[in-house]
Formats: structure tokens, sequence, C-alpha cells
């Protein structure tokens, strides 16, 4: 099985399945589509991106994860680019629906959970990260981030998933 580059972070603290991250800075290659029950549309656009329909018809490797949020009653679907480019020298998209969103180094809490991609789960592993931040007094300062890091093809009880809030450094 070929190796796939993961979004690199710093654990900062650790408490059961919710972790404190600490992030450099990283750019998404992004889509905006309408949004659908198991928040995922928009995927085919950014895949056939990194699948050479760029400026520069560059293959780009799978990344993991696919990272999605909702912005002005639309869904934003992601994927990290590799590290080997920046914002200089990542291919331009070809494509106007797909755009580079560039990421600022930043602090996150994230809840790791498996299963479905279903609201059910987004919503019940929702709540108890914004109920740990609640009680640990950390100040969310961004919307909810979905990051996926298992392909549809894996059973939902084998699947990585997480939800992330940028939160205040202190």
């Amino acid at each position: 099985m070929a190796f796939i580059e993961t979004l690199p972070y710093k654990v900062l603290k650790k408490e059961g399945k919710i972790e404190l991250r600490s992030y450099k800075d990283f750019l998404l290659a992004s889509t905006q589509t309408t949004q659908n029950i198991r928040q995922d549309s928009g995927f085919n656009n950014v895949f056939n991106y990194i699948s050479g329909q760029n400026q520069e018809h560059t293959k780009i490797s799978m990344t993991t994860p696919v990272v999605t949020y909702e912005e002005k009653d639309t869904l934003v679907t992601g994927f990290y680019v590799p590290s080997k480019y920046d914002k200089n020298n990542v291919p331009k998209p070809s494509d106007e629906k797909v755009f580079i969103n560039e990421m600022n180094a930043s602090t996150y809490a994230v809840i790791r959970f498996r299963g479905k991609w279903i609201e059910k789960n987004y919503q019940k592993y929702d709540q108890k990260l914004i109920e740990y931040l609640k009680n640990e007094n950390i100040t969310i300062i961004s919307r909810r981030y979905i990051l996926r890091y298992s392909p549809p093809i894996i059973p939902g009880m084998f699947r990585r998933n997480e939800i992330a809030y940028q939160i205040e450094q202190s």
C-alpha cells in the first residue's frame, strides 16, 4: 500500500478522544458546493484537480484528511496539499470551482471518532467537544471543521473522523 501524507500537527494536550493541537501553515485545494446530508459534496471537483486537471497538468498525491466546513449556506470541501508545495509553487487550478485556501498556523481543539458520515454522529461528537471546551474555559474562534481520514469504501466502524475548532491560543 502506498504512503499517504497526513497533515502534520503537534499534540499539546490529550484527554481521551480530545486533543489540543498546533498546526503550521498549510494549504487546502478546495471547492464550494451545495450541502448534502453526508457533508461530502464537492469531492470530485478537488479530486479532478489533484488528478492533473490543473494549469500545470501536474498529478498531486492523495493526502489526508479531507476537510469540510460550512460557509454561507454552502459546503467547502478541501484536500490537504502535500507539504512539498507552498503558495508560490502549488499548481494553479484550471477549474474555476477549485481554489487554494491558505490556512495559517494555529491551535485547534479536535475530537476523534469512528463511524458513518451522518449528522447524528457529527452532532454527538460536536457537543462533546464543545462541552469540554466550555468546561476548560477555552474560546472557539472558528467554524466547525470535519476531517475525514478514510475513504468511503471503509466500513463506518473503521473510519477515522474528527471534528475540529480553531481556539484562542493561551
